[in-house]
Parts: C-alpha cells; sequence; structure tokens
C-alpha cells in the first residue's frame, strides 16, 4: 500500500490535482466528500459535522481518523491511496503513519500546494452549486449560461456557507493554526514537494506529475 498526501489551504486545488493522479491509477479519498455523504444520510455523524464545517472548524481528529481506518482496513493491500483532506492536525498525522504501517504500506510524497489567501477567498467566494445534480460553477471563471440557475435543469444555484467569505478567512486561520504544522511534520521525513498552484490548472497538474516522477 503507498499513499501520496496532498496538503494546502482551501482552495488550493487539491480535487483539480486529484483528478489527474486518479487518472494514474490512484484512490482519490476526500475526507470532504465522505463527510458530506454522511451529512446528506444525516446520519449522527453527519449533523454534528454539519454545524462544525457551517462555521468553518476542523470535524474531531478521533472521528475523521475512524473514516480513514474503516476505508483502509477495507481495502486491498496492493491500493495506491491519495489523501485529499488527511490529515490536516499533527494527531492525524501520527495516527495515519500508524495506519499506513499497520498495512505495511508508505507514504511516497506530500505534495505542498502554495497559494495566496487573496487567491484563495476569490476563487472560493465565486462558487456556486447546484443542489439537484451537484454542478459546480464559477461566477467568474465558469459561470452558468443563464443568470444563476444549473445548465443542466435549470435549477436556482446556491453558495455553500463554507464558501462565504467570512468563513474562508477563519478556515485559513484554522488551517495556518493546524495545518500548516505539517509542512514542518514531513519536511523532517524528506516527503514535501512544493507547488505553485496560482497557476493554470494545466501548469499546477504539469508540476505535480514532476514531482511524483
Amino acid at each position: 500500500m503507498k499513499a501520496v498526501v496532498l496538503l494546502g489551504p482551501p482552495g488550493a486545488g487539491k480535487g483539480t490535482v486529484a483528478e489527474v493522479l486518479s487518472e494514474k491509477g490512484y484512490r482519490h479519498v476526500s475526507t470532504g466528500d465522505l463527510l458530506r455523504a454522511q451529512i446528506k444520510e444525516q446520519t449522527p455523524l453527519g449533523l454534528e459535522a454539519k454545524a462544525l464545517m457551517e462555521q468553518g472548524k476542523f470535524v474531531p481528529d478521533n472521528v475523521v481518523v475512524g473514516m480513514i481506518r474503516d476505508l483502509i482496513s477495507n481495502t486491498d493491500g496492493s491500493a495506491n491511496f491519495l489523501l485529499d483532506g488527511f490529515p490536516r492536525t499533527l494527531v492525524q498525522a501520527q495516527k495515519l503513519d500508524e495506519l499506513i504501517a499497520s498495512e505495511n504500506g508508505t507514504i511516497e510524497r506530500v505534495i505542498l500546494l502554495r497559494c495566496p489567501d487573496k487567491v484563495i477567498v476569490k476563487r472560493l467566494s465565486g462558487r456556486r452549486s447546484c443542489p439537484e445534480c451537484g454542478a459546480v460553477y464559477h461566477m467568474l471563471y465558469n459561470p452558468p449560461k443563464n443568470g444563476e440557475v444549473c445548465d443542466n435543469d435549470a435549477t436556482a444555484l446556491i453558495q455553500r456557507s463554507d464558501d462565504k467569505e467570512e468563513t474562508i478567512l477563519n478556515r485559513l486561520s484554522v488551517y495556518a493554526e493546524q495545518t500548516a504544522p505539517l509542512i514542518g511534520f514531513y519536511a523532517e521525513k524528506g516527503l514535501v514537494r512544493e507547488v505553485n498552484a496560482d497557476q493554470s490548472i494545466a501548469d499546477v497538474r504539469a508540476d505535480v506529475m514532476e514531482q511524483l516522477a
């Protein structure tokens, strides 16, 4: 079992990078997607997570680690994981080391996406999504064709509560406080490779692939 960890602030483009790496055989694991699935199903975990995410806060370590543990333990040992949104704290990073070791696996690389805060705010605050089909738009970079309704089904688009500017700034503050220390943790292991995320999607993807070569 091998794993690549994607680090970077919200909106740096981790999901976009994940798309190209998934094509290379990595299994994309997004804790955000896992949690949103729980929220959609209105499980107790989902309800708790929703309240925290709407405030720009992280879900407790033990909950997230539990989800990842279940996923890894129920997957073929030859799998290659791309971890997006996990780990987010030093505790999670230490638990990940234990989980990977228990499966005789290794962490190959930690890809760090660097992006200025002002660029992040612009990217996230412009996002809109369709509550019916899940299509995602950006009012500047990828706007819908007709006002603020979905191109697919004409449903009125919504702005996720965690994409509002006040919440974004709080998310960036939380990232700096809790997640940024992971850079030092992984740098000591010689695993970190930095990529400039303030460039075109094609260039970001190319740089990531070069760092994994």
